[in-house]
Parts: structure tokens; sequence; C-alpha cells
């Protein structure tokens, strides 16, 4: 019983040393949940680089978070500008209002071709070339003739021709249903149920197609912000881009394929562009890369342009513009675009803004968690200066515990990918954006075990420092006073003892007959 009472006092003891050296302070992780979190740069990547559970792709157009200064005046009556591979709105004039798009419609068309042929791949053009009004324009293809459907795409694109647009709608339509007896009224029906489909799929908010070409009808209409998202789509196909630059186009339709063949027949084409942004005219963009042009009496001119600078990429779409005033508009903007704007990335997905504290959590893990952006967000802006942008985190009431010192720290346990608070970004003080953050890492929850072992690695790794020494010290004068404690105890019961009972000694017993019995 005595050696079970010194062993639990023993244990006692030493807990209590190891609990007092930890409340000392003994280790460096210690001191980091001392200071405040310290913001990072954007570009810094938190340990392990931190995978992030996918989220919700954002909307494909968006306004600038800021407009540059002094936007141009247009003619358009409508007309939007936007970047082409964030998606940035840097101008907007009756962006969703209704509008015709005239031939500006058959870059849908051609979206939908892609869709369903490779550019490489033969057609035989039927009768669906003669139902088109007759002042429509035209490419002057033949039924009978076979060509290829890139070629077709250029003849939609270059000399804006409605009759390769029925030639699209009608093989497209046939393909999809698998009966080449569809009469044209119930291929241009299949198809454009396709082109209503497809700009659902692209997300417009005011667009309906009722024919491949664009040709006036009450029923076929749109609006700037949907046919930028059309133009952005057919920019991203390489082989739609490189027809959208083509000045002209001369050659056979079938590429020579059938040279030696008699048997089939093709046609010699040549084709020029009708948007003078990247025509050798007077109204030549020099950095214009595309797109098409539109026209009906009801649309007014018409046109969807793009242009590269210096590895920025912007698309302007004009709309009722009066001659020459679409190709003043689309200059204009573009000026405006490429002189009043500069790529910003705001975030990206996984790098560190700040490490926060931690509380209640496993200190073997470490005393503080990475807090990482969860998306990527990459945005055009007015040119501002350094120091201009600022970052802000708002931990959510979940997780975040305020000390009395005002130090914020957040409560454990929470897995990677958390999403634990929200960032604000701000140019001189006024907010533009707020996006969600995430924990960088697992945080698993602490124990007793958890803190003794996080004290004796702390320990280890100090030992030779001034807090370490100290430390020494504190566990030595723990120790002497155990000594102490225990030499105390047991003097204690040692008087105890002697006030209980006696004690002889060996001269004593012998004077009491204690020795050997002598014999008489």
């Amino acid at each position: 019983m005595k050696k079970s009472f010194m062993q639990k006092t023993m244990t006692a003891l030493l807990l209590a040393a190891v609990m007092s050296f930890g409340a000392a302070g003994c280790g460096k992780e210690k001191e980091k949940d001392d200071e405040p979190a310290v913001s990072a740069e954007a570009g810094e990547t938190a340990p392990a680089d931190a995978e992030i559970p996918e989220k919700e792709p954002a909307p494909a157009l968006a306004a600038a978070f800021l407009t540059a200064d002094e936007p141009p005046e247009i003619q358009a009556s409508a007309a939007i500008l936007i970047e082409e591979t964030t998606g940035t709105i840097l101008y907007d004039k009756n962006g969703m209002d209704k509008m015709y798009p005239a031939s500006m419609t058959k870059m849908l068309t051609a979206l939908i071709a892609m869709d369903y042929f490779k550019p490489e791949e033969l057609i035989t053009i039927g009768q669906e070339v003669n139902e088109i009004p007759w002042d429509s324009s035209k490419a002057g293809h033949n039924a009978g003739e076979t060509i290829t459907m890139e070629n077709v795409i250029r003849g939609l694109m270059i000399p804006s021709g409605n009759d390769s647009a029925n030639v699209v709608a009608s093989a497209v339509a046939k393909r999809v249903q698998n009966d080449q007896s569809l009469s044209f009224a119930q291929c241009e029906q299949i198809f454009t149920d396709l082109m209503n489909k497809k700009a659902q799929e692209l997300n417009a908010v005011n667009s309906h197609f009722s024919n491949a070409h664009g040709y006036h009808d009450e029923n076929h209409y749109t609006c700037a912000y949907d046919m930028a998202l059309f133009s952005r789509e057919y920019m991203k196909n390489p082989t739609l881009a490189e027809i959208a630059g083509e000045k002209r186009f001369s050659g056979d339709g079938a590429d020579n394929m059938f040279a030696e063949n008699d048997s089939m027949r093709t046609q010699e084409y040549t084709w020029f562009n009708h948007n003078m942004l990247i025509t050798d005219g007077e109204y030549k963009y020099e950095y214009a890369t595309g797109i098409k042009t539109g026209f009906t009496d009801e649309a007014g001119d018409c046109v969807t342009a793009s242009a590269k600078k210096e590895g920025e990429s912007l698309i302007a779409v004009i709309f009722d513009s009066q001659s020459p005033g679409r190709w003043d508009d689309a200059k204009l903007l573009f000026e405006y675009g490429f002189n009043g704007y500069v790529r910003t990335e705001l975030s990206r997905k996984g790098a560190l803004i700040e490490e926060a504290v931690l509380t209640k959590h496993d200190k073997t893990e470490g005393d503080t968690v990475p807090v990482v952006y969860a998306d990527t967000l990459a945005t055009y802006l007015p040119p501002m200066d350094d120091g201009a942008l600022s970052t802000s985190v708002k931990y959510n009431e979940t997780y975040a515990e305020t000390d009395e010192d005002g130090t914020i720290r957040l409560k454990a346990p929470f897995t990677k990918g958390t999403e634990i608070g929200t960032v604000t970004f701000q140019i001189d003080g006024q907010t533009i954006h707020e996006s969600p953050v995430v924990a960088g890492r697992d945080v698993s929850k602490g124990t007793i075990l958890t803190n003794i072992k996080a004290f004796f690695q702390n320990f280890a790794k100090d030992i030779f420092s001034v807090k370490g020494l100290l430390g020494i010290l504190l566990i030595a004068a723990v120790i002497v006073l155990i000594i102490l404690l225990i030499r105390l105890i047991r003097g204690r019961r040692h008087r105890r003892n002697r006030r209980g009972g006696y004690t002889f000694s060996s001269s004593a017993r012998k004077s009491m007959g204690g020795g050997r019995r002598r014999r008489y």
C-alpha cells in the first residue's frame, strides 16, 4: 500500500511539473500563438500545395469591379466590350436589350457545325442552297458539288453566304437524325432547335433563333451580352479563329482532293471578307483578328470584332451603328480597353493569404493553419498605384474565437478545404469583391496526450535556447521539490513509528538476557 501511494504521488508530481513547464511557454510554437496572423503575398503557396474542392463556376461574363475613366461616346444603339480570357465586361451600353443579329448569327451556326463535323469531312451540297431569300448574300454553292466542312464555314464567314448556312443546317440535321431524306424545312427546324439549345448551354439571357443565317425574322433576336458569349466560344476553336481572321480565300472547295477524279464535282472559289477592320483599307485596325459583320435594314450595320495586343484579347459587339460608325465604334472600344485596363490576378486557388493561430488543437501538428484562396480569380482593372489593392479576412463565427487581447484563433477540429471565412478585396478603401477562403490543411482536436507529446517535442528542439535552459532549471527545481517532499513524508512516518512503540538495541537485548544462555 505504501509503495502504491508513493507511485501515485510521484506520477502526480511529474504531471504537475510537465504541465507547469508547458504553461511557462518553453517551446517556440507557443511563442507563435501570441503573435497575430501575418498576411502573405497572394502568390505564396501554402504548404503541401493545398488542394481545394471544386466549386460551381462563376458566371461566363462579369462586369469589371471598377471601370476606367472616360468611356468613349459611340454611335451604336447597343454595344459591349469584353476581355476574352476572363470574360470581364469592360464597357456596356444596353447590353441586354433585344437586338437583331443579322449575319452575326453565323458564328453560332459555325459553332454547331464543329460540334458534329470535323473540318476535313466532305459534304455533298443539295437543294438547300436554293432555300434562301432572293436578296441574300451568297457564297455561290451549287447543288451536287462536294466540299469540305471547313470550306463551307469559310463560305459562311468570309462572304457571309446564306446558302452556306443552309448547307450547314441540312448536313447537321441529317446527321443528327441519321436520315438523308429530310426536307429542308425539317432540317431547319432541327437545326434551330440545336441553336437555341446551344445558346442556353452558353448561358444566353435574351436570344432566340429561327434560321441559320440571320435573315430578318421578328422571332430571331439576341443581345450584345449573348453575342459576346457566342463570339468568345467561337474564338476558342483554333479552326474557327483562323477563318475569322482571313481577309480572303481562293481555292478548290474540296481542297483538290479530286483533282484526278472527274466524277466528283467541285468548285473553285474566291471570297473576300466584309470586315474592314482586318482588310487593307482606311478602316483597318492593326490589332484586329476577326470576327463577323452583319446587316439588314432592321438590324442596321453590325459587327462582332476581335483584337489582340501584347497578349490581351478583346471582343467588341456593335449593334445598329450607321456606316462607317461600326468600324469607328469598334476602334474606340478597343483603344479604351487596351489603354484603360490591366490584367490583375486577385487570387490563385490554394495560394496563401495568412497563417491563422489555433486553439483547442493538436499542437504536434503546429499552432497555425494556412488560410488559402478557394478559387482563382483574374480580372481587368484600371491601372492603380502600388499598395492601392488590399485584402482582409473575416472568419466564420463557427470557427473563430477572440482572446481578451483581441487575437482571433480558429477552433479545432476542421478539415482541409473547409470554408472558414471570407476575404475582402479593396482598392483605396472601396470594396470591390469578396470570395471564400478555406483551410489549407486538416486540423485535429487536441488532447492531454497530444499536449504532453508536443511539450517534449518542443523541449527537445529548444533545450539549448534561453527558454530551454530556464525550462531545465524549472524541471530541476520541481525534481528537488519532489525529493524534499518524499523525504518529508518519510520523516513524518519515521517519527510516527517511534511514537507508537520501542526500539531495542543489541546491547539492551543482552542485558535483558537476550544472549546465549549459560550452563551451570
